[in-house]
């Protein structure tokens, strides 16, 4: 009997995800298809000419709570490559008052450690921390401003943080449901953030291209999805710029690309419709190696500040306001706080900025409302990608376990044949 063959549309996260479970199954054969000439989507690595240094695409941890993200690195073998980015806890800085604190996020599963005030934002007092117990249990509807302070040190130290770290949105505006999955799986669950020692590149995806490879999948790059064809209730053919790949009955397509485009190729597919930019301004500078490798920033102009190996990498999160300005004039207002956290010279080193105004798919209830499931209205159609509904928000944990899904979603599509 002839294998079926699945065709994954998209190597970002969620594509490689679903392509690795499904081609370590042997139940079907596995054709990548890729429209750049890269894998890796919007967390590809990129190298800038000017700076001389190497850097992802995005600003990328994992927590070792995420089982699907760390499943999928398992699996390609490149568990080796993952450290604890900030085993003694994540340092804070406000701009504003000159303080700095220390959060440890990782020490076991210890949600009573939080009794302790070394755990807490300086002037957030236990029953700030009672909102979290009831988010949980919040409506998809429901925003995380009617469980919280709006105003006061609680809301600006914690609750206002984890809503653009997270949601990447104001916390007027966020999702209640999806700020109590991100506060569990870091705070209750004992999490440790992880880093790849070389980046994500050599971390993850080509260790994922290679186990592809090695167990016979085919990937497939610079080939553009146009459309679908319909044909008896299922999808009966792909077509691309080039080509056009007709589906034998027992096929399967898994869509890994982003939602705007899965929303024009599969008409009638939900998405979320709005998205939340980002700006990556990395600087050719060299951090003291006492520095932490992650700090967060309040009352400034950027929200992290990420240690690499030979530069700093500054990053806004929900930048809307500022992702049309000249790129100089956000790399100089970026440095001004940079320059502050660190100590270095007012002098601005090279630099570059990306702009990603399709960063992460808005974490407002109206959005996570859109959220599609894998399946669809088509037997032989799945989808993945972050913005499918896992439960989670917009994160690398999100893509790897919507792929998962996808893949587990397909082996039971034929199994059922």
């Amino acid at each position: 009997m002839t294998r079926p063959t699945v065709h994954v549309v998209g190597a970002g996260i969620a594509g490689l995800s679903a392509a690795v479970a499904l081609a370590g199954t042997g139940e079907a054969h596995v054709v990548v298809h890729e429209g750049a000439a890269f894998a890796g989507g919007r967390r590809r690595p990129l190298f800038d000419e000017a700076t001389q240094a190497a850097f992802e695409g995005g600003a990328d941890f994992i927590l070792s709570s995420w089982t699907s993200a760390l499943a999928l690195i398992e699996a390609v073998g490149a568990g080796s490559q993952w450290r604890p980015a900030a085993p003694e806890g994540v340092v804070f800085a406000d701009l504003a008052t000159g303080e700095r604190w220390r959060l440890q996020i990782g020490r076991k599963r210890r949600p009573w450690s939080w009794l302790d005030p070394r755990r807490r934002p300086p002037g957030v007092a236990l029953s700030d921390l009672w909102p979290a117990t009831r988010l949980a249990r919040a409506p998809i509807a429901a925003g995380l401003s009617a469980y919280t302070p709006r105003f006061g040190t609680a809301a600006e130290r914690l609750w206002r943080p984890l809503a653009l770290v997270a949601l990447n949105v104001e916390l007027e505006r966020a999702s209640a449901r999806l700020a109590g999955a991100a506060l569990g799986a870091a705070a209750w669950g004992g999490a440790a953030l992880l880093t790849p020692t070389r980046g994500l590149a050599r971390g993850l995806i080509e260790p994922a291209l290679k186990t592809l490879a090695r167990r016979g999948a085919a990937t497939r790059f610079e080939r553009r999805l146009t459309g679908v064809e319909v044909d008896d209730g299922r999808i009966a053919a792909l077509d691309f710029v080039h080509d056009r790949v007709d589906l034998a009955p027992g096929d399967a397509v898994v869509l890994a690309t982003p939602p705007h485009e899965t929303a024009a190729l599969a008409p009638n597919v939900a998405a979320p419709q709005e998205f939340a930019s980002a700006l990556h301004i990395h600087f050719a500078a060299l951090a003291r190696r006492d520095a932490p490798p992650l700090l967060g920033v309040l009352n400034g102009t950027i929200h992290w500040l990420l240690r690499g190996e030979d530069s700093l990498t500054a990053v806004v999160r929900d930048a809307g306001r500022l992702i049309d300005r000249p790129r100089d004039q956000l790399a100089a207002d970026a440095w001004r706080d940079v320059a502050a956290l660190t100590g270095q010279s007012d002098a601005m080193p090279a630099w570059r900025v990306i702009r990603r105004k399709r960063a992460a798919f808005a974490g407002t209830p109206e959005q996570d409302g859109l959220r599609p499931g894998c399946a669809t209205a088509w037997p032989n159609l799945f989808l993945a990608g972050a913005y499918v509904q896992t439960g989670l928000p917009d994160c690398l944990e999100g893509s790897a376990r919507s792929g998962a899904m996808a893949a587990e979603r397909v082996r039971a599509w034929i199994a059922s044949r």
